[in-house]
């Protein structure tokens, strides 16, 4: 009876073990967002342009773009969602502005990749409820498709990982500000490298404790891979930098119901310590406070993002400081700056580069498609 018992209990030890990996697997494995990309009447090499555009920086992946595509005129016409508005942390929509900047940017870089030429011109006046630009492109004679540049499209990401914290070459640095106008470097060691980095964590640790911006997180935040696959949009566990156990873990134990409590908003705040800490420099854009320079910011953040893949440098913008008074109203001052601050970017090195989660909404469900017929 003894080694029978024993042996009953072996197979329910083993069949715990193999249940409780196989969950694990399966709330840690990737999320596979399928992205539609077909739009009626639109060439294959578009639609791939229009697909990879989307991969621009944003806050919370909240994807706030729509856009009119004249085939006819071979134009992307380019409005602001204002349902994906971030009303609470973004009340005057500067970041959403700044959004539809890098996603112009994206564009630009994503039509020049697959052989297109591209002019810009902006709406006026701006504002939610109206176009903000117009986007004219147009096929060049013997195109070829930049593979280089598609890759990079792809690895352009947030990362929000620990970053190594060793200087930054000289070089790299004057490279990545080669022929840029507002963009500031902070290294770790500086007075102005510790103003942002104890200023950041403040303006977070302010905000977590406000019940409406955990309302507004939670909104976008994602907590299972079906979640991510289903709305494809807001933030996953890969795109806070979980993978694995880890990411089964917190899908596992995190939820939309305790994701607006003391314990989740603490968590915050000591992930974005480690931010702080594990990283090389601080970047920082600046610019007036009118809509086409937000957008500008925008474009100049997004094209400053492909210059750090190209350089395998790891980049993550933290914004609590330019959303949180008094450290909005004291910033500029604070740095010696001419024009105020628009953007801080943290960054380093990783071990693994990564890529775009890609997770991203069907074409078809932003882009109307006008035939001109």
């Amino acid at each position: 009876m003894r080694r029978k018992g024993v042996k009953t209990f072996l197979i329910v030890a083993v069949i715990i073990f193999l249940g409780g990996a196989i969950t694990l697997y399966l709330f840690g494995k990737p999320a596979k967002v399928n992205t539609d990309t077909h739009l009626n009447g639109v060439t294959e090499d578009i639609e791939n342009a229009l697909y990879y555009a989307s991969f621009a920086a944003n806050s919370h992946n909240t994807q706030s773009w729509k856009v009119e595509l004249d085939i006819a005129k071979q134009q992307l016409t380019i409005f602001p969602d204002e349902e994906r508005a971030l009303d609470f942390v973004d009340p005057k929509h500067r970041e959403l502005y700044i959004s539809l900047g890098c996603y112009i940017e994206s564009i630009t870089f994503a039509f020049d990749a697959y052989g297109y030429d591209t002019t810009l011109e902006y709406a006026e006046p701006i504002g939610l409820n109206n176009e903000i630009a117009t986007i004219s492109y147009s096929r060049r004679e013997n195109a070829e498709i930049n593979n280089r540049q598609i890759e990079t499209l792809k690895r352009r990401h947030t990362d929000k990982r620990s970053y190594n914290t060793d200087r930054i070459n000289a070089e790299v640095i004057a490279q990545l500000l080669k022929d840029t106008d507002g963009i500031y470097c902070y290294e770790t060691g500086t007075e102005e490298f510790e103003y942002l980095k104890n200023g950041t964590m403040e303006a977070i640790s302010k905000q977590s404790a406000e019940a409406a911006y955990r309302t507004e997180l939670n909104q976008w935040m994602r907590f299972s891979n079906k979640e991510a696959e289903q709305k494809k949009d807001g933030i996953s566990a890969e795109m806070i930098g979980l993978n694995g156990i880890i990411k089964a873990f917190y899908y596992m134990t995190t939820n939309h119901k305790n994701a607006e409590n003391d314990t989740f908003a603490a968590q915050g705040i000591d992930t974005a310590k480690k931010q702080t800490e594990n990283c090389s420099v601080f970047f920082v854009i600046t610019g007036n406070d009118t809509v086409i320079d937000w957008i500008e910011a925008g474009r100049k953040t997004q094209a400053f993002g492909y210059r750090c893949v190209e350089n395998n440098l790891s980049i993550q913008p933290l914004s609590a400081m330019l959303e949180v008074v008094p450290y909005s109203e004291d910033i500029q001052s604070q740095l010696d700056l001419a024009k105020n601050v628009q953007m801080i970017l943290r960054a380093g090195y990783v071990k693994d580069y990564g890529e775009n989660a890609g997770v991203r909404r069907n074409l078809e469900d932003y882009i109307t498609v006008i035939n001109g017929n």
